[in-house]
């Protein structure tokens, strides 16, 4: 029986990786595949995790043993696929970079015949970027977390600011100069002084014109009286 598993990124969307496999190769020989596919450096460790539904991980399958003669931990070399796929939809997490705890999900999506033209494993497709094998995991939101509280998005832009309804809350924008040109107070003064020197040499002509008016009708007075 061959396997199709889907093998996607929580760091990039648009990249997937499409994996054949027989049910009787082991995980080592998927590990195998997918370094090779990516062009990794084989020399990091790695391990894979059985994941239940919402990607907890649950048993390790590590690429090397522990030193430990007690531990009954399954490498990679012994782990048949077989053994570990119980669900239609099985999943796995495959741990790629340790330093930085990054990883690829894998989920099994069909079931086949062996075809006899084909050698397995094979990479089916594949779409996007290829990540890259050791590197800081960028924050973002991800289908994957198991729990959606604790989700922390990057957002896309940055926020405006929210002011509030108080008058008191909203900055003040200085006027452009441009469109206000500065008033120059001397100049002011000089214009208010030179308004009040018309105004008064307009009173005077006044003055002295009413005073003339008056002297013309005294002399036709005394032209009458004559």
């Amino acid at each position: 029986m061959v396997y199709k598993f889907k093998v996607l990124s929580d760091e990039d969307d648009k990249f997937f990786m499409d994996i054949e496999i027989l049910s009787s190769q082991t995980f080592y020989d998927l590990h195998d595949l997918i370094q090779d596919e990516l062009e990794y450096d084989r020399s990091h460790l790695a391990s894979f995790y059985t994941a239940s539904h919402s990607w907890r991980r649950l048993k390790e399958i590590p690429l090397m043993a522990i030193n430990d003669k007690s531990s009954n931990t399954i490498t990679m070399e012994k782990a048949v696929l077989a053994d570990y796929v119980k669900d239609a939809h099985q999943k796995f997490i495959y741990v790629f970079d340790y330093i930085n705890d990054r990883c690829f999900y894998l989920e099994l999506i069909d079931t086949k015949p062996e075809s006899p033209n084909m050698y397995y494993p094979v990479c089916t497709d594949f779409g996007g970027e290829i990540p890259p094998q050791i590197g800081k995991k960028e924050k973002r939101t991800s289908i994957f977390d198991d729990d959606e509280e604790d989700l922390t998005p990057t957002p896309s832009r940055k926020s405006l600011p929210i002011l509030d309804e108080e008058l008191e809350d909203i900055p003040e924008i200085p006027l452009d100069k441009d469109i206000v040109p500065p008033i120059d107070i001397e100049l002011e003064e000089e214009l208010e002084e030179d308004l009040e020197a018309t105004e008064e040499e307009d009173f005077d002509d006044s003055f002295e014109d009413d005073e003339f008016d008056d002297e013309f009708d005294e002399f036709d007075e005394d032209d009458e009286h004559k």
